[in-house]
């Protein structure tokens, strides 16, 4: 439902193909040495080959006079492997799998389909770490600039590692977002790793009851989750209306903030009407509308306060 945007040329192609008729379509005569008059252009965009490129590195020495010998760069200490891969393979693989979250064993396969280059997962994991080791220093930095933020989104999901259940957690400001993982869901991991700037800091999460032992300097309960929760609730029973109602009061209230970004608005006519409908018996219809209820109802404190803080 997008509003459509016809893709321009450019005018500097990177390669120009004329196509031109040697012989008439009709009758058959030689037009080769007649004048070609150009018509229109049209502009193909498409990928070149994607191969492998292996650069061999010859480490020449020279002996000075005193006896020393002098290398153009040290010796790589890669155990004895004399081939190895550069930064455009490493920075590539970083990317798939830490940004756009590909398994080592796809990334295997799509090395092997598309490059046609062969990567173990030992080697891919290899990668992984090296960047992370070389990253830490621009990780510190997103770390401090979260840490130092007034409003701050957390969130946690479920990870398999090796057979095992862990977490992946987020931090995330309009500028910056910190992923990392932890064996625990508890409210000690976000402790251990932002400490007292806690208590400087806005947090905006679901509902989960970890975030709530926590010491924020406020809360506000993330609406893109209770949104996701009532477009749920409404493909489940087409029939009812208190979670379509629920939704529009939801979104009412966001519309509101957009509409005044700098306005301190009171939350207390939002908070009526969401009693208004926390108040309804649901008992006839699923569990699922109960439980977004009586979950709200427990966090009902914590879902406007994004009215009144114009952070």
């Amino acid at each position: 439902g997008h509003a459509g945007r016809t893709r321009t040329k450019i005018n500097n192609p990177d390669a120009i193909d004329v196509h031109i008729s040697n012989f008439c379509f009709k009758c058959g005569t030689d037009l080769s040495n007649m004048e070609s008059v150009l018509k229109y252009t049209t502009q193909e965009i498409d990928l070149p080959i994607i191969k492998p490129i292996v650069t061999e590195h010859r480490h020449y020495s020279r002996t000075c006079s005193c006896g020393c010998e002098n290398l153009s760069e040290p010796p790589r200490g890669r155990g004895g492997n004399s081939v190895f891969f550069g930064n455009g393979v490493k920075a590539l693989t970083t990317y798939l799998n830490v940004v756009q979250y590909m398994p080592y064993e796809r990334l295997q396969s799509f090395y092997n389909d598309i490059f046609n280059l062969k990567l173990s997962q030992g080697t891919i994991s290899n990668i992984i770490q090296n960047v992370s080791v070389k990253a830490s220093h621009a990780l510190d930095l997103i770390k401090q600039q979260i840490s130092s933020s007034k409003v701050v989104g957390f969130d946690e999901s479920g990870c398999f590692c090796q057979e095992r259940l862990d977490w992946s957690w987020i931090a995330q400001t309009p500028s910056a977002t910190l992923v990392f993982r932890d064996l625990g869901r508890s409210s000690k991991v976000l402790k251990d790793m932002f400490g007292d700037s806690l208590k400087d800091i806005t947090a905006v999460t679901d509902r989960h009851s970890a975030y709530f032992k926590l010491d924020f300097d406020n809360h506000q309960i993330c609406m893109a989750h209770i949104l996701r929760e009532i477009k749920y609730l409404d493909e489940l029973d087409t029939t009812q209306a208190w979670s379509k109602k629920l939704g529009k009061l939801i979104r009412s209230a966001i519309h509101q903030r957009n509409e005044n970004p700098n306005l301190i608005i009171n939350p207390e006519p939002w908070l009526e009407k969401l009693d208004k409908l926390l108040d309804r018996n649901l008992d006839k219809l699923k569990i699922e509308f109960g439980r977004l209820k009586k979950g709200l109802a427990k966090y009902r404190d914590y879902i406007f306060n994004f009215l009144k803080d114009p952070s």
